[in-house]
């Protein structure tokens, strides 16, 4: 199979278990896109959190990111496809999450907010610490619903949840009728507007390249890289993915602590041992 475009999921894939990017991964991107193979980074996170692992793997391409409520040309600042979640929504969403003292990030177009008392997003601030300024993510707490981006958010994030917790939240947004929501690690949901999958993300990027699917590889390792995984001509699971990645792949790859992407391009795309 000629492989034209390789799209790669970042957290537990192309990030290693520690959530480094390794120097063998970054090369054998690069060596891909070289190559003349198009890439493209399909992740859960906001596009923001994403700008320092783009440019070291020289991706150049548009970015689908809250797992496919946001195609954006980071680069050019450019939106080329979103979904926001509605004003109502968010609202009760937020007073709900406020309540249950959740440790909850909210993701607009321009900033990650993150509720009080978050201690997930010290991630967020171990990030901003090491890079660039041009790829630090804006930051903004949030102590009431009103502190959001109302009009403009497309994804809550939601951590440290039990299994309790998760089912009363999913259960909060299936009787709203306006979310969707999908595991994208262990212990955490995600919360985007209805329809949003990275699958629909992919299916919209397709036709704004000109992509060929079947010449596709997607490589990934959550619940929420499935609906993407279905669309390939080539779909990967690396080998820490969940079970229902693995079922709908046609290769297992090496770990993500492992160098699994790279391993994969240097077989199979680029022919090297």
């Amino acid at each position: 199979m000629k492989i034209e475009w390789f799209v790669s999921d970042l957290d537990g894939t192309l990030l290693d278990s520690k959530t480094c990017l390794g120097d063998e991964n970054v090369n054998a991107v690069r060596e891909l896109i070289a190559s003349g193979v198009g890439v493209i980074l399909a992740t859960g996170r906001s596009d923001l959190f994403v700008k320092d692992y783009i440019f070291r793997l020289g991706i150049t391409l548009p970015v689908i990111s809250c797992n496919g409520g946001l195609v954006r040309d980071v680069w050019k600042n450019e939106v080329l496809f979103s979904r926001t979640i509605p004003r109502a929504t968010v609202v009760k969403l937020a007073d709900y999450c406020f309540r249950k003292k959740l440790d909850t990030l909210v993701y607009s177009y321009d900033t990650v907010y993150h509720l009080t008392g978050s201690n997930r997003i010290g991630i967020y601030f171990i990030y901003n610490d090491r890079v660039a300024d041009e790829f630090k993510v804006p930051l903004k707490e949030a102590a009431r619903p009103e502190d959001l981006s109302l009009d403009a958010t497309i994804k809550f994030f939601v951590s440290d949840v039990d299994e309790e917790q998760s089912q009363e939240l999913q259960a909060l947004c299936e009787a709203d009728g306006n979310l969707y929501t999908v595991s994208s690690m262990r212990n955490v949901l995600d919360i985007m507007a209805k329809d949003v999958s990275k699958g629909d993300a992919l299916a919209f990027l397709a036709k704004h390249l000109g992509m060929n699917l079947a010449n596709t590889a997607v490589i990934g390792d959550n619940h929420n890289d499935v609906s993407m995984l279905r669309l390939a001509g080539w779909p990967i699971a690396v080998a820490n993915a969940e079970d229902e990645v693995k079922s709908v792949a046609k290769t297992i790859a090496l770990s993500n602590d492992e160098s699994g992407v790279a391993d994969f391009i240097r077989r199979n795309i680029l022919d090297k041992e």
